[in-house]
């Protein structure tokens, strides 16, 4: 209950440290754009109030309700989300490799509070959900890629559409050895490193469509932005189409909704294939037996 409450509000304390700092830019996109302080249901200080206090009892459930690890691991996801992560934005493309590394803490978290995270398979776990941030995000960001130049945002979609993909793509493939890992060092049985690379295998798919289709787009800005050519015509005759080539949307959506159903699916594979899971039914491994 404890590990629930609190990730549940430090996961609030740095929402809403986010949008206090973005409202202005959040306005200018369709996603964010209903967004509470957006709408001016609320200030800025009071979402960073809520925050403060979101933010100092989540910390303090898990670490009086859990133990002073996941505790760190809560905190430090605050600030590297709202500090790091929300700066670098409007800074570098490395903004994704750092907001990936946010959405790779909760299992560490979930690890360190029945485990150790000493165990191969705590880091093996974050490493899928990291991994399956890159195929999920830049297939999203590529179809909104126009919205997020203009308001400023620095991300691969529109400053370099073949590297966006060919980013999507290598994490996809990473995913096949990390769900391995996972059944090698006996967080799950060996049926899981099958069952999982079929579903690896059809993501895995959608995102070399993905790349097939932008492999050969420009690059249009450099890591920080800055536009390689300044004369550089965006066209916006489609969705975000900067730097595109004229390439549709349609294999992005794809890969984006291949995502969703991806990570659900592998996790309750992951269940599933719980190392003992079924030995109530089948009795232990003759191995677990000795």
């Amino acid at each position: 209950m404890f590990l629930t409450l609190g990730t549940t509000l430090t996961s609030g304390a740095a929402n809403a440290i986010n949008m206090g700092r973005e409202h202005i830019f959040d306005g200018l996109m369709t996603r964010t754009r209903a967004r509470p302080v957006v709408r001016k249901l609320i200030t800025p200080n009071d979402a960073f109030t809520f925050a403060g206090v979101s933010g100092t009892l989540g910390v303090a459930a898990l670490y009086f309700g859990v133990n002073p690890t996941v505790a760190l691991l809560g905190g430090a996801n605050i600030a590297l989300y709202s500090g790091l992560y929300t700066t670098l934005k409007r800074r570098s493309i490395t903004n994704t490799w750092v907001g990936a590394v946010v959405g790779a803490v909760p299992p560490l978290m979930g690890w360190a509070a029945s485990s150790s995270l000493s165990d191969p398979g705590a880091w093996f776990l974050a490493g899928l959900l990291y991994a399956w941030q890159f195929p999920h995000f830049n297939a999203l960001s590529y179809s909104i890629r126009d919205e997020y130049r203009r308001a400023g945002y620095v991300m691969t979609a529109w400053t370099s559409p073949a590297l966006n993909a060919r980013v999507a793509l290598r994490y996809s493939i990473a995913m096949f050895p990390l769900c391995i890992g996972l059944s090698y060092f006996g967080v799950t049985d060996w049926v899981f490193a099958l069952d999982s690379s079929i579903v690896n295998g059809w993501l895995t798919y959608q995102a070399y469509k993905f790349w097939l289709e932008h492999r050969n787009s420009p690059k249009v800005a450099n890591h920080n932005g800055q536009l390689i050519d300044p004369n550089y015509k965006f066209n916006s005759s489609s969705s975000g189409s900067a730097g595109s080539g004229g390439a549709s949307n349609g294999f992005a959506r794809k890969l984006f909704w291949g995502s969703v159903i991806h990570l659900p699916a592998v996790l309750v594979l992951a269940m599933m294939h719980k190392k003992g899971q079924w030995d109530w039914l089948f009795g232990p491994d003759e191995e677990e037996a000795f």
